[in-house]
Order: C-alpha cells, then sequence, then structure tokens
C-alpha cells in the first residue's frame, strides 16, 4: 500500500491474472479500481494532466477532460483544486455524463502520486509491461 495523504492511498492487486489499482479515499470510502491496461493508458496522460494542473495552480483557465478507458475519464478544470478520476456514460441525447463512480484526488495527492510513481513501478512490474488497449 502506498500513502498519498492522511485519507487517500493506492493499493494494487491481482484480478484475473491481471494487476489492478486501486485508489481509495479512506474516509469517504470512495474508490477508483485501474486494470493494468487501463493504467498504462492513464500514465500515457501523465504529463497532459501534470501541465493542466500547473496551469490550475497558475490560476490560468484549464479544462482538461481526456478518455483513458472504459469510460474513464480524468479531467481538472478552473475552479475545482482536484484531479478528477470517473467513470461516464452517454444518455439518450448522446452527452457524456458523469457517473458516482470515481475518485477526486486533492492536487497534494496527484503532486503524491507522481513522487511515488517510480517507488509504485519498481515494486510492481507487471504494471510496467502492460500496454494500453489502443496499442495492441
Amino acid at each position: 500500500m502506498y500513502t498519498l495523504s492522511d485519507r487517500c492511498v493506492l493499493e494494487t492487486r491481482n484480478e484475473q491474472d491481471e494487476s489492478v489499482v486501486i485508489i481509495r479515499n479512506t474516509v469517504t470510502g470512495k474508490f477508483v479500481e485501474i486494470p493494468a491496461v487501463r493504467w498504462a493508458s492513464f500514465l500515457l496522460l501523465q504529463a497532459d494532466i501534470d501541465e493542466s494542473v500547473k496551469q490550475l495552480l497558475e490560476k490560468k483557465a484549464v479544462n482538461y477532460f481526456e478518455h483513458f478507458g472504459g469510460g474513464y475519464y480524468v479531467s481538472v478544470s478552473t475552479g475545482i483544486s482536484c484531479v478528477d478520476l470517473r467513470r461516464f456514460y452517454r444518455n439518450d441525447k448522446g452527452e457524456i455524463k458523469p457517473t458516482r463512480q470515481g475518485l477526486a484526488l486533492r492536487l497534494t495527492e496527484w503532486t503524491a502520486l507522481l513522487n511515488q510513481l517510480p517507488l509504485i513501478m519498481s515494486f510492481e512490474p507487471e504494471l510496467l509491461v502492460a500496454y494500453p488497449c489502443s496499442m495492441r
């Protein structure tokens, strides 16, 4: 288990021969499960997410919204000091709408995640070899 804050942890487990990353808010119980292939897609977005966070901290307008697989999107938006990882769905009109499945990382938790990535990846080698679905 990797601690991102006093209320947020990251853990991994092996599920049906695939590694899964779980980021959990220990206070609210909310969590997001990210299979290895989706984690690989998420990591490809890391630089863009971090750039959006930096713009947010500089009080610039930010509206970052990117799909990373299986109905999951990451977003960073002006006025909301977090990195939101959430499952979305399409309604009858074809609009993309959020579900309750997801988790908002505080900016300090996002930074802690980035700082711990080398450690996480060194102890979880199966995450290193995962490829995004789009690259298979």
